[in-house]
């Protein structure tokens, strides 16, 4: 048996004897110019910076970010690829009424910040409960309402509460206002107060359920907590109960209906 057929050393190559990996190496090349390349241990390569940083990122996107099945949903924007389709908007973006801080700055719902604020001043009214108390109730739970929304969505706020709370407080006193107005066990026997077109309540309404248009629902039990609460309470429940029912188009109450 040759020394070749026992492993050892192959004669007759360039420059003497080659190694016996090497004959493995290349034996199992099968003609593949790409894997006839061999390693040169203990070889130390100069790496740029560029290099490292891309090097580096392999450890951190293994290390990084985990979707976490127990983390609590938050309020934020519809992802990019969803909002490049125009005809998803409906779904995301207000016709008339903004409600929390992601489309508060839109200047072409500016013309409802005196629509809420009517609403919310009848609201308060209506509750009979100290203006101040419900304020003060909506500022000593900030943190927490904070922690409802994508960080990112609030940096613009990180220094200023007393917006965000203002904001919180009217956007909430509205919301109960208007639902009542169409829900409430007894609003619907007296005359629209507040002098606001059907049509245009309609669009508040359609509002009030899009993926950006939202507001904790701790904004709601704050502000229904004490007084005539429950009575707005109930009104939520009932406009909630009957979009999900007929999720078409928002419809009046059975009630109204026969009243006319």
């Amino acid at each position: 048996m040759s020394s070749t057929e026992e492993g050892g050393g192959a004669v007759g190559a360039p420059g003497g004897v080659v190694s016996t990996d090497q004959t493995i190496i290349n034996n199992n090349t099968n003609n593949n110019p790409l894997q006839t390349i061999i390693p040169i241990p203990g070889t130390d390569f100069t790496r740029s910076n560029g290099e490292l940083r891309n090097l580096r990122s392999l450890d951190e996107a293994f290390d990084g970010d985990h979707l976490d099945p127990t983390a609590q949903p938050l309020i934020q924007r519809v992802p990019s690829t969803l909002r490049r389709h125009e005809d998803f908007g409906k779904y995301y973006k207000p016709k008339v009424i903004s409600i929390g801080p992601l489309h508060h700055d839109d200047p072409t719902l500016h013309e409802s910040e005196k629509l809420k604020l009517k609403l919310a001043a009848h609201f308060v009214k209506k509750i009979d409960v100290d203006k101040d108390t419900l304020y003060n109730n909506m500022k000593t739970e900030m943190d927490g309402l904070k922690k409802c929304y994508d960080p990112k969505e609030l940096e613009k706020y990180s220094n200023d509460n007393e917006k965000l709370a203002w904001m919180f407080f009217v956007d909430g006193c509205a919301i109960l206002q208007a639902v009542y107005m169409r829900y409430g066990q007894d609003y619907h026997r007296k005359s629209n107060e507040l002098f606001i077109k059907n049509d245009l309540l309609t669009f508040v309404y359609s509002d009030l359920f899009l993926l950006e248009n939202q507001l904790p629902f701790r904004v709601l039990e704050l502000l229904t907590s004490s007084g005539d609460g429950q009575n707005f309470v109930d009104s939520i429940k009932r406009f909630i109960d009957d979009i999900v029912i007929d999720p078409a188009e928002v419809k009046e109450p059975q009630s109204h209906q026969q009243d006319r």
